[in-house]
């Protein structure tokens, strides 16, 4: 017994073969002990598998119990609470909504800075700061001032009122930028007195800015801005409170138009430049108008000086002042030819445009009416051309009539 498909039964050798015999003889066996085991012929470990669960115990059914009757709660009524009793209130959680977490941090900061502000103003004494030197009565103070602006040309700027003695920019003492301000030393009372009057508002690397005295060494119990104190009033509160100007006074001149300017169609240049023309007559007018007030406080300053002897002094400020005016008049008057000038040709160009157009406009016309032309010349030139074959259709279909009758 064997199969001789495997490959030990092909073997040759005759141990071998009654080796493979033997084991096959013992599979077979074995198999044949299986089958009688269980008619399906599983394994024990297959088998308990399928085996089924014990059977459920037995339990006797519950006893019923004799319950209460139900009732009504009326009687009950009267202990429950009110809707506005709070002692049964459920519990609001507190929450903070955006705007008040910003307030209370808004007032968090004001406190702790009054709190720095209120320490550093124990240590604040100018007169014993060792930066601070020279004449207080002939120091002005300038702010507003850009980043990039130098001692050198602060001195370029100011030194136009009178010599000056000192230029000090103020840095900061941890990261040695500038703070933006500034103090100019002039070697005379009166150059200080003068560019305080006619400094303010100045335009110094493209920003204006603001000219005072000097006010910490001057002003009894004075206090900086960042100390609480200063007399600026630009950030104050909000936009409808906040200065908007620059310097201590509202600027009645303008040196052009804004810093940001959507581009404008073509028809509404014209007005804006009519418009534009309209604000410069009225600040030129409100500039005359401030000229007889000047003119009297040059006047009472004069005599004031005058009363003090020193002819001197009134000297050289009428000098300075009728240089002062004589250039204010020629800006004034070279504007205004700039301005003429400036207006003619404009007109000029206007005028040029409106003769292009017009010029192109006859040329469109004498374009349309060529083209009306070729077009009526080419309708005569084909209009022979379709009798003809009119006719020869004519004649074609008569003598197709001619043979059909035949």
């Amino acid at each position: 017994m064997g199969d001789y498909g495997d490959a030990f039964m092909r073997n040759k050798d005759a141990a071998i073969q009654a080796r493979t015999k033997a084991q096959n003889r013992a599979t077979v066996l074995q198999l044949k002990l299986i089958g009688q085991s269980h008619p399906t012929g599983l394994t024990s470990n297959l088998l308990k598998l399928f085996e089924p669960r014990p059977p459920l115990e037995y339990k006797p059914p519950p006893e019923k119990r004799k319950l209460p009757s139900y009732t009504g709660m009326a009687q009950f009524v009267q202990n429950f609470a009110e809707p506005g009793d709070t002692e049964y209130a459920p519990p609001v959680p507190h929450v903070e909504t955006p705007t008040q977490r910003r307030a209370r941090i808004h007032r968090l900061r004001l406190e702790k800075g009054a709190e720095n502000a209120a320490k550093e103003l124990e240590k604040y004494d100018p007169s014993k700061d060792p930066n601070m030197s020279g004449d207080p009565y002939k120091t002005l103070f300038v702010a507003r001032l850009s980043y990039e602006t130098t001692e050198h040309k602060m001195k370029r700027e100011f030194e136009v009122y009178g010599p000056i003695k000192r230029v000090r920019l103020v840095n900061d003492n941890v990261t040695n930028k500038p703070r933006g301000y500034a103090f100019v030393e002039y070697m005379h009372t009166r150059d200080m007195k003068t560019a305080y009057k006619q400094a303010d508002g100045r335009k110094i690397d493209n920003r204006r800015v603001l000219v005072d005295v000097e006010r910490g060494r001057t002003v009894p119990n004075w206090r900086p801005r960042r100390l609480g104190g200063g007399l600026g009033s630009t950030r104050v509160g909000g936009e409808e409170v906040n200065q908007k100007y620059s310097g201590r006074e509202p600027q009645l001149l303008s040196t052009g138009p804004p810093r940001i300017e959507e581009p404008k169609i073509r028809e509404e240049r014209h007005d804006d430049r009519e418009r534009d023309n309209e604000r410069e007559r009225d600040r030129d007018r409100n500039v005359r108008e401030r000229e007889p007030e000047r003119s009297h406080e040059r006047s009472r300053e004069r005599s004031h000086e005058r009363s003090r002897g020193r002819d001197r002094d009134r000297d050289y400020d009428h000098d300075r002042d009728r240089d002062i005016t004589r250039e204010h008049d020629r800006y004034h008057r070279d504007r205004d030819r700039d301005r003429g000038e400036r207006d003619r040709d404009r007109g000029e160009r206007d005028k040029d445009r409106g003769e292009r157009d017009k010029d192109r406009g006859e040329r469109d016309k004498d374009r349309d009416r060529g083209r009306d032309r070729d077009r009526h010349r080419d309708r005569e030139r084909d209009r022979p051309r379709d009798r003809d074959r009119e006719r020869d259709q004519i004649e074609r279909s008569h003598s197709h009539d001619y043979e059909r009758e035949r």
